[in-house]
This record gives structure tokens, C-alpha cells and sequence, in this order.
């Protein structure tokens, strides 16, 4: 066969070989180290000159795995590896690959395009150590060296010199001009300068200073102790004649003060008498009683107050006419409704509205100076409506700075402000507002980690012990040595905390160590938390390495690691790694211990375990019907003393948790608890199956209330009293619960206590009032600010607590309109209809709960007097109901449990009350070892579920029999 080469402008094939033109072992050596390649993956080969030369023309080195681009002369293999040509040639004519390995003579060959085919035998291969000379020592004397000069420490990272925050505000303020004052739109006769300004300032307050005087002056006896006090009071009135002077000089009213003055100097002369000459008796009947002087002069300084009063709410009145006609400049003008910034202070009171830069400011957030404080009492649900609708404008345009200036500035919600900015990519002030102002670390980390300041987003997380976020952090800036060091705090805080699951996961994810994640997951499986959930990682961090036999390790765990009491778990372990996992040594092991242990099992009395056997026997069609046909003839005998036995439908959680709440969510519970301050979860179905879930954030002080709303969403919320970090936890789907839940603590949310409410499609409302203004703002799934609106209660004579209580109060939401309470009164509104209330006859409201048992709204209203039922959707007057008192101090909880019952949890017991339509009557009194927590419902309408602190949880019939 003769074969000849083609060559192309393009490579063929991937390189596999390269050729080391030269004669030189150093050259040769170099090449090599270039390549950065193991020794022992290069096969090395000396190349003669030609078939009448031995001389070295090259070396020939194959290497076991890719080469570099740059390798100067590269071959590719043929024939399986036996010939090598140049990469940008094929052979011609073209050969079979079986014709071409049968013409081969050698184990590799080299078609080299001058020298020619060369054959190489295994033995031809040469040790790269045989190039090395090495001379014999020489008899120095090392002992005197001396350790040189210390490396410098290794370069762990590059910042840029940011900005400093107040330095990245200025410049957003170069875009943004300011207006003259005499260029306010209003009539021109209204345009006062500075000094005239200044000088009506002075007016108001020397009248106002007049006023409580002339007020204070008939209270006082007469005597010669006035003396020296009419001394100072000649020098108050001189000047106030003076400032009037100025005042009035320009318009020739002096007149209007001289006789005010004279009265208050004539007082002052008749407070000197000793005596004051009584009029003579008379027995003519009494006149209708006209104004004193004082009294007249009183009215009229109040009117010259009023005048100056009139002319500031003439100006507001002229802000709301610019919003509608140029918002821009109205927003200049502007004035803050709210903010905890607001009293620092009282500035001189002015009839003007100056100009304000519209760019947010955090150097202004602060506060600092004093205001001149406006009555907004008439004004303050207009200009809040506008200032929401000018938010909502900029956010819409892109303008997300000017847009956090009037949430922050003039509305004081420095949550939206914060939000804003984030959506905006403005991720450092963000971060400071939310650091600086709102003191929620959690969403200034999330912020900072957005805008790709890792370093100071991992330093925060460092601070909340969220170890695995900031090695996360770390990892992306190449620093895996840190990162690995976090990684390992995060272990040990989840082992701490008993959560093997999460060691084990970050163990083989994270740091590589499969063998210590399969440890940890071995100590899991053997504990009594989460132990079949360990066991299924287990498998799957076995099945993640290369060529694992798990059939082997299924019979060690079998052997080695499970106990008698584990042995019908495993069981079900094992069908599903075979689901997940097939392999046919696997299926036959697991066969094999399901025949032990179901035999075990069925010789004692259980034969719960029989149709797990189905699974392992997967082509036998008829194994389901003859277990259960063995089933059904087995006659009826007591399980062995040994056998372990736990009711199906009141597990005992962990008793080591103080338990605080839980909540239903379909056919599901939740409840949430502590331990050495750590947060932990329950999950559970009310056939006995419980998961649990933990945090490693300090929970010492902190609150926590859980939020679901089945109707609108699978999320449930955790609302802690102050800022904590608490990652999502996924509750996935599987065949104990249909449903999978999330469980959030969004970062975003306004902090406690304001109230929240979930709504479809994933949207969170938060609710404030202030007066009778209600703000109504609305989030995405994501946090993602959507357009607010507000609410006016309008002017009736509502008695309102102005005060927010220490704990959220419920909001709750059905076909557009919000139900929720502030005080002893019960509020509905929506944002295209109206409002409605109604007032409590039996206190101050201190909970409401919605019947899940009813398809019309129905409410329960607990106060510290009793409870009453609310169907805010029923027309009549049928709203609420009578109202029925407990007779204790107060409710721990409240809750239906079934369409026409109502349990309570109070110092007296757990009461179970029928509702009728005039009320409700006690049905009698349940008692427990120790105080209830919660109330849950269930999936039996006959039955509800009482959780204590210690964690056992109880069944209760639902029935009229006391």
C-alpha cells in the first residue's frame, strides 16, 4: 500500500503529538516544562534523520491528554492511536480503518512529511530522567546559610478607590437646577422680597407674643408687686410699636396698632391702684353682655394671625395647582408629609415655599437643621396622592433617583426609597440606606451583591454568620482559600445546629469532601432528625462519584448502620435511590434486604412493609395482589412488645425545640421554634410524616410571625421583629405533601410591624395609615415596587389609635378590597370604590381570623373583652354579630375549626365554642398538660389539632356534646 500526505489551510484533527525539531535534550526540556504536563502522561520517542542516518533528527513525544495551541510542529492519530500525521494533512488515498491497522507493522508509527514512516516498539520509548546528567556532589559546607530576605505577603486583592457616598449624590445633582423664589408661579402682587419676608416673619411673631399676653394680663391681682413687671412690659410694648412701625410703614396702617397699645398701657397704669372702686349695687335688670377690651383686642390679634395663616395655606393651595400644571418644578416646592427626621427643630415660620433640589440626597436624610413646619392637616391626602402619582411618573421614565428623593424626602418611606434605587442600579446608596437608615444588614448585603461589590457584601454577610453566602462570594473573586475557611464555619454551624442535611451538602458541593459529607450523613441517618433524608443524600453524594457501586453500600448500611427500629425506612430509602439511581446490582441487593427485612417484619405482626415489595419486584405483575391476598388471611394477633408503634396522626415533634406558632396551608402545617436561639421548622401532613428545616441566624429577641394565605399563594412569610438574615427555604413536592411551599423572609418588605398581606400572582401589600390617610403599596414576587395608591377615610369623627401597636396587625384581601382594623374600628376599602367601617361595642381589636370553612368572607374579631363574627361581604345588617365574652384576661389564639365552630386559647383552657346566628355558647372546655400555642385545623371536619410548646401535638373531636 502506498500512501501519500495532503495538506490543508485548516487543522483536521485535534492534536495528540508534537514533533521537537533539534538534536538538544535542553531544548528539549524546555519545550516540555512549557507544556506544563505531567512526565508521566508523555510518551517520548528519539526520531533518526532518515533510514541511513541514526542521527537524532527530533524528538517524537505523545502526550495522554490535550496539548497547547502554540505546540510548533502537532500530530493526530490515526488507526486508534498507531499513526500519527501532521494535524492540517490526510492520508490519500483514503484507507479503511481496518485495511489501514492491518498494514501497520509497529504499535505507533510516524509519517513524518521528509523523514518518512518511522516504527516505534514499546521498547523504543525513552525515560526523560536518562537526558539528565547529574555531576557527583561536591564536599561543600552548606551549614552557614543564612534565610534570605522574606517574601512579600501574597496579593489577596485589587480594589478601585470608590467614591464615598455623599460624593456619588453630588454628582447626581449637577443635572439638576434650582429656581429664584420670585420666579414661584402665583399672582405677581404676592412676590414679596427677602427683607419684607423677613419682616412679616417678625410680625407673626411679636402678635403671637402680644396674644398671650393680653391673655395672661386680667389673670394677674392687682398691687404694687407689678411694678417691676410693668417696667419689662414697657420695654416688650416699645418694641413691638417699633417692629409695627416697620411692618406698616409701607401700607399706612399705624393707626390699626396705637389703640391696642393704649389699651394694654392704660392696663398696666390701673394695675398700680391699690383699691379698684366697685360700682354701686343697682337692681336694674342686667344688659346683655358685650365684649371687654381685652376680649376685643384679643379677637383682633387673632385675626391678624389668621391673615399671615391664610397666606401659607394660600401657597399650598398653589403647590397642588403646580403639580398639575408642571411637576418638575412643583417637586422643587414640595413639602415632606413624613419622616422621622422631621423634629429637629423649629426654623423661622415663612408664607413662602422655597426651592428644593429633586435628586435623592442621603446627606439630607439625616435631618440636622431646623424646618419651618407647615399645618398640612387639610392638604396632607392631596399632596400625598400627588407625591405618589410624581413617583410612580419617574419610575416609569427611568428617573429612579429623583423618584427615591420624593419617597425618602417628602413622603419619608425610606423603604420604597431603597427599593427604588435598587431597581434603578443604584446598588451603593441603596445599600447605605438600607444599612444606615433602615438597619436591615440582610438587604444591604443582597444589594451590595447585585452591584458586584462582593467584598463589602461578603463582609456584611460575614457579620450575619450567613458563612456559605460570603464563600460564595469569595469563590467568585477567586479567593478559594477564604472561601474555603467560610465553607468550613458554615459546616460547623450546621452540625451545631443539628442539621446534617446542609453539612453534608456544602461538605461535597462546596469543599470537595465527599468522604466527610458521607460521614456526616451516616451520623444523620442514625439520629432521630431527618434520618431518611440523610440516608437518600447519602446515596446521592455516592452516586455523583465516578463508578460508584452503591449495591455494595446498601448492604453495608444494611449491616453496619441501621437498627432494628430502621429497617421498614430503609426500606422505602431504598425504592427510592433505585427509582433515582437504576442499576441492576443495585435492584438485586436491595431485593435481597427487603426479603429479610419484610419477612422479619410480617413474622411479628407487621405487615405494613408488604407492599414495598412491589417495588423491588418490578416484572412481577401479580406481587401487589398476592401480598395482599396473604394479608387479608393472616388472622389477627398484638405486634411484639419490641415493635415500636406511633399514632399516624399526631406526631410528637422535637421536644428539644420550644415551639412559638404554626399555621395550616391545605392539607399541610407548619410551625416554627427555637433552640439556642436558632430559628427551626416542622413540616407536617396529618398522616404522622414531619421534615424539618433550620437557620443559623441569632434569633435571641426576635419575633417571628408566619403569614399564609392558601387562597392566593404557596409562599408562606416569616415577618421577624427586627432585621435577620433568613434564606428561602424550599418545601419541596413529594409523596407525603401534593403541594410545595416556599418560605421567605424578603429583605424588602417595610420592618415591623407594619401590616401585611399576600395577594395573587405573587403580590405582597404593605399598608400604612397616618391620620386618615391609608397608603396601599404593592410589591412584586421579586420586590419590584408597583404603582401605590392611597386611601382617604374621609372626614368622619372616627376615634383612631394613632399609634401602631408593638405587634402586625391582619391584613387580609378578597376580590379587590382590604379588610383589616385599626383600634376598636373595623375598616374595608379598595382602590376604585369606597370605604366602610364599622366600631367594636366590646374594646380594642387584638386579633382577626378568616374561617377556611366558608365561601363568604367570615372573620373572627378577638379583643381583650370577648370576640364577635364579621361577614364585611353580607348585605344587612347581619355584619357582625353578637358579641361573647370568655371571661379571661385575654386569647392567646383564635382560630375556626369548622363551619359552625370556633376555638380559643386563653389562661382558662381551650375553649370550643358553636356559633348560632345570635352569637355563640360555650361547648366546653378542653384541658392539656401544658399551655397550647396554636390551633390547627384538619383535614377531618370532626377533628382540629392542639400544638404546645413542648411539641406534642393533639386531636380533638368537633361535636356539641359538653
Amino acid at each position: 500500500m502506498h500512501l501519500s500526505l495532503r495538506y490543508h489551510e485548516t487543522a483536521q484533527r485535534p492534536a495528540r503529538a508534537a514533533f521537537l525539531r533539534g538534536s538538544d535534550p535542553a531544548a528539549w526540556l524546555r519545550e516540555l516544562s512549557r507544556w506544563n504536563l505531567p512526565a508521566q502522561q508523555l510518551a517520548c520517542y528519539l526520531v533518526p534523520e532518515s533510514i541511513r542516518s541514526v542521527q537524532v533528527a527530533g524528538l517524537f513525544v505523545v502526550a495522554a491528554g490535550p496539548l497547547p495551541a502554540d505546540v510548533l510542529e502537532p500530530y493526530g492519530c490515526e488507526a486508534a492511536g498507531r499513526l500519527y500525521v501532521p494535524v492540517q494533512a490526510t492520508l490519500w488515498p483514503t484507507a479503511a480503518p481496518d485495511e489501514l491497522a492491518a498494514a501497520l507493522l509497529w504499535p505507533r508509527q510516524l509519517l513524518h512529511p521528509s523523514i518518512g514512516l518511522v516504527g516505534f516498539d514499546t521498547i523504543d520509548e525513552l525515560d526523560l530522567a536518562a537526558l539528565l546528567d547529574c555531576a557527583a556532589p561536591r564536599p561543600t559546607d552548606w551549614a552557614r546559610a543564612r534565610p534570605g530576605i522574606a517574601p512579600r505577603p501574597r496579593l489577596e486583592q485589587v480594589r478601585v478607590l470608590a467614591p464615598t457616598v455623599a460624593e456619588v449624590v453630588e454628582s447626581f445633582q449637577q443635572d439638576v437646577g434650582t429656581v429664584p423664589l420670585a420666579q414661584l408661579p402665583g399672582l405677581a402682587a404676592d412676590k414679596s422680597g427677602r427683607g419684607q419676608q423677613a419682616l412679616d416673619n417678625l410680625r407673626r411673631r411679636l402678635l403671637q407674643a402680644v396674644l398671650a399676653l393680653v391673655r395672661w394680663l386680667p389673670s394677674l391681682p392687682s398691687g404694687r408687686v407689678l411694678g417691676v413687671l410693668g417696667i419689662v412690659l414697657a420695654v416688650v410694648i416699645a418694641l413691638i410699636l417699633l417692629a409695627s412701625v416697620f411692618a406698616q410703614f409701607g401700607q399706612g396702617g399705624l393707626s390699626g396698632l396705637i389703640v391696642p397699645l393704649t389699651l394694654i398701657i392704660m392696663r398696666i397704669w390701673r394695675s398700680f391702684s391699690d383699691e379698684e372702686v366697685s360700682p354701686p349695687a343697682t337692681h336694674r335688670p342686667a344688659a346683655a353682655a358685650r365684649p371687654g377690651l381685652f376680649q376685643r383686642l384679643e379677637n383682633w390679634l387673632g385675626g391678624r394671625i389668621d391673615n399671615l395663616e391664610q397666606k401659607r395655606q394660600n401657597e399650598i393651595e398653589r403647590l397642588l395647582r403646580l403639580f398639575g400644571e408642571d411637576m418638575e418644578q412643583a417637586l422643587k416646592y414640595a413639602i415632606p408629609l413624613s419622616g422621622p427626621y422631621l423634629d429637629r427643630g423649629a426654623a423661622a415660620q415663612s408664607a413662602r415655599l422655597g426651592p428644593r433640589t429633586t435628586d435623592f440626597n442621603l446627606g439630607g436624610l439625616g435631618g440636622g437643621s431646623r424646618v419651618d413646619a407647615w399645618n398640612l392637616d387639610a392638604y396632607r391626602h392631596n399632596l400625598g396622592r400627588q407625591y405618589h402619582a410624581a413617583a410612580t411618573h419617574e419610575v416609569a421614565a427611568g428617573r429612579f433617583k429623583k423618584a427615591a428623593y420624593i419617597y425618602a424626602h417628602l413622603l419619608g418611606d425610606y423603604q420604597a426609597a431603597a427599593n427604588t434605587l435598587d431597581q434603578g442600579g443604584f446598588y451603593r446608596e441603596a445599600a447605605a440606606l438600607h444599612k444606615d437608615h433602615l438597619h436591615n444588614l440582610p438587604a444591604a448585603a443582597k444589594c451590595l451583591e447585585h452591584g458586584g461589590l462582593l467584598h463589602e457584601a461578603a463582609e456584611i454577610y460575614t457579620e450575619l454568620r450567613e458563612h456559605e453566602k460570603a464563600g460564595d462570594l469569595y469563590q467568585r473573586l477567586d479567593q478559594t482559600a477564604l472561601a474555603a475557611r467560610h465553607y468550613e464555619r458554615g459546616v460547623s454551624l450546621f452540625l451545631d445546629n443539628q442539621d446534617h442535611p446542609a453539612a453534608a451538602r456544602l461538605l461535597a458541593a462546596k469543599l470537595a469532601a465527599a468522604d466527610r459529607a458521607q460521614v456526616v450523613l451516616l451520623d444523620g441517618w442514625a439520629g432521630s432528625k431527618q434520618p431518611e433524608v440523610c440516608l437518600r443524600q447519602y446515596f446521592d453524594v455516592l452516586a455523583a462519584e465516578p463508578a460508584a457501586d452503591l449495591s455494595a453500600h446498601a448492604y453495608q448500611v444494611f449491616q453496619q448502620h441501621t437498627a432494628p427500629t430502621q429497617r421498614v425506612p430503609l426500606l422505602q430509602v431504598l425504592v427510592t435511590v433505585n427509582e433515582k439511581h437504576p442499576a441492576p446490582e443495585l435492584l438485586i441487593t436491595s431485593r435481597n434486604i427487603a426479603y429479610d427485612v419484610v419477612s422479619t417484619e410480617t413474622a411479628t405482626g407487621n405487615l405494613a412493609c408488604l407492599p414495598l415489595l412491589r417495588h423491588f419486584l418490578p416484572d412481577d405483575r401479580l406481587i401487589a395482589a398476592d401480598c395482599s391476598r396473604f394479608a387479608t388471611r393472616q388472622p389477627p394477633r398484638p405486634l411484639a412488645a419490641s415493635t415500636p408503634s406511633r399514632s399516624s396522626s399526631t406526631p410528637q415533634l422535637d421536644a428539644t425545640i420550644e415551639w412559638k406558632s404554626a399555621v395550616t396551608h391545605g392539607h399541610q402545617w407548619v410551625a416554627i421554634g427555637t433552640r439556642d436561639d436558632r430559628l427551626h421548622l416542622a413540616r407536617g401532613n396529618w398522616y404522622g410524616h414531619v421534615e424539618y428545616y433550620s437557620w443559623l441566624a441569632d434569633m435571641n429577641g426576635v419575633y417571628v410571625l408566619l403569614l399564609a394565605d392558601e387562597r392566593h399563594s404557596n409562599r408562606i412569610l416569616l415577618r421577624p421583629s427586627v432585621a435577620v438574615a433568613l434564606e428561602t427555604k424550599q418545601l419541596p413536592k413529594n409523596k407525603h405533601f401534593a403541594v410545595a411551599l416556599s418560605v421567605e423572609c424578603p429583605s424588602w418588605l417595610p420592618p415591623w410591624p407594619t401590616r401585611v398581606g399576600l395577594l395573587p400572582d405573587g403580590v405582597v401589600a404593605a399598608v400604612t395609615r397616618q391620620e386618615r390617610l391609608i397608603t396601599v403599596q404593592r410589591y412584586t414576587a421579586n420586590g419590584q415596587l408597583l404603582p401605590a395608591w392611597n386611601h382617604n377615610l374621609g372626614s368622619s369623627d372616627l376615634a383612631l389609635v394613632d399609634d401602631e401597636r408593638g405587634w402586625p396587625c391582619e391584613l387580609f384581601y378578597q376580590a379587590g378590597v382590604f379588610y383589616s382594623y385599626w383600634g376598636h374600628w373595623l375598616f374595608s376599602w379598595s382602590e376604585s370604590a369606597g370605604n366602610s367601617f364599622h366600631e367594636v361595642p366590646i374594646g380594642v381589636v387584638s386579633e382577626v381570623v378568616r374561617s377556611v370553612y366558608s365561601a363568604e368572607l367570615l372573620l373572627a374579631i378577638d379583643t381583650v373583652e370577648g370576640f364577635l363574627l364579621w361577614a364585611p361581604t353580607r348585605s344587612g345588617r347581619g355584619k357582625l354579630s353578637a358579641a361573647s365574652t370568655t371571661g379571661a384576661a385575654t386569647n392567646v389564639a383564635i382560630q375556626f375549626v369548622g363551619p359552625a365552630h370556633l376555638a380559643v386559647i386563653n389562661e382558662l383552657g381551650t375553649a370550643l365554642y358553636h356559633l348560632t346566628a345570635n352569637g355563640s355558647e360555650l361547648v366546653r372546655t378542653i384541658p392539656t398538660d401544658t399551655g397550647p400555642i396554636a390551633i390547627l385545623p384538619t383535614i377531618n371536619r370532626q377533628q382540629f389539632a392542639l400544638l404546645e410548646a413542648t411539641g406534642h401535638v393533639s386531636l380533638h373531636a368537633v361535636d356539641d356534646e359538653k
